[in-house]
């Protein structure tokens, strides 16, 4: 998008309470992240565990166990899909993308939590640390993989209830994305409703009560926008080909359309670019 999202998010209380009720079902972790890494909420508001805490003061630092997390996110942000790993301690973790039109909006993890009740060897000797691994949750790896289906399915919710807010109205930027990734085709009120999930005099009067405007109205705008610029790419480009690139069939009913909402025929456009 060119218009790009601002990634600055506000958790709803529902995402909040959706989190610590995950985070209690599974005894562990559940943290959700910007998606500069930052975290924004941890399930259940709990610090790290005992064992984690005592690795970073006797083993590993705070920063090595951060710079994993933030490679384990980028892993994510390029392939668009949930994976689990091991940290440095021998603990499996999972962190899962969350997309919002076809961008990375931020990260949730779960962990940390044991695979198996074999020791790390690095603390074979150390009894305190052997207890406090002991105490941590400890899943199968079928049941590990039940715990990413929950949390696609998790996420999946969020982001399609529009759980997650942005700096900008996230229905709004939806409305957008949507029309300007269909402006060749034939728009319509209903399918634009569908994709939202909303009525059609729902998103009528969203539209109208939210920002003085109508579906038809914001498609007009968004096909003259995109056609300028096409003109800026290329001058040069007759009318009826930019018209079709926009989903106007009629070059002359566009040059009628652009010159009575912009004041100026395409032409006249061209001619200032």
């Amino acid at each position: 998008m060119s218009d790009r999202l601002s990634l600055d998010i506000l958790l709803s209380k529902e995402v909040c309470r959706l989190l610590d009720s995950f985070a209690a079902i599974i005894k562990t972790q559940v943290i959700f992240y910007s998606a500069g890494g930052e975290i924004l909420k941890r399930g259940r508001d709990c610090s790290v565990s005992s064992f984690c805490a005592l690795i970073q003061q006797k083993y590993f630092s705070l920063e090595t166990c951060q710079s994993l997390d933030r490679e384990m996110q980028e892993h994510t942000r390029n392939t668009g899909k949930l994976c689990s790993y091991q940290c440095h301690a021998g603990l499996t973790e999972i962190i899962a993308p969350i997309r919002v039109l076809d961008e990375i909006a931020g990260f949730v993890g779960l962990g940390q939590f044991r695979t198996s009740d074999d020791i790390p060897a690095f603390i074979r000797d150390d009894e305190e640390m052997k207890r406090y691994y002991l105490e941590l949750p400890c899943f199968t790896l079928q049941e590990v993989e039940s715990l990413k289906d929950m949390l696609n399915a998790l996420i999946e919710y969020i982001v399609n209830k529009e759980l997650i807010y942005f700096s900008e109205n996230l229905r709004y930027r939806r409305i957008i994305y949507y029309i300007n990734n269909h402006l060749a085709e034939k728009l319509s009120l209903d399918s634009a409703a569908k994709y939202l999930n909303i009525s059609q005099s729902g998103l009528e009067h969203f539209l109208h009560d939210k920002y003085n405007s109508s579906f038809k109205r914001l498609v007009i705008q968004l096909r003259l926008k995109k056609a300028e610029e096409l003109w800026k790419q290329n001058p040069d480009t007759p009318v009826g080909e930019i018209a079709c690139a926009v989903g106007i069939n009629d070059p002359h009913y566009f040059s009628r359309l652009y010159h009575k909402e912009r004041g100026i025929s395409p032409k006249e456009f061209k001619n200032r670019l």
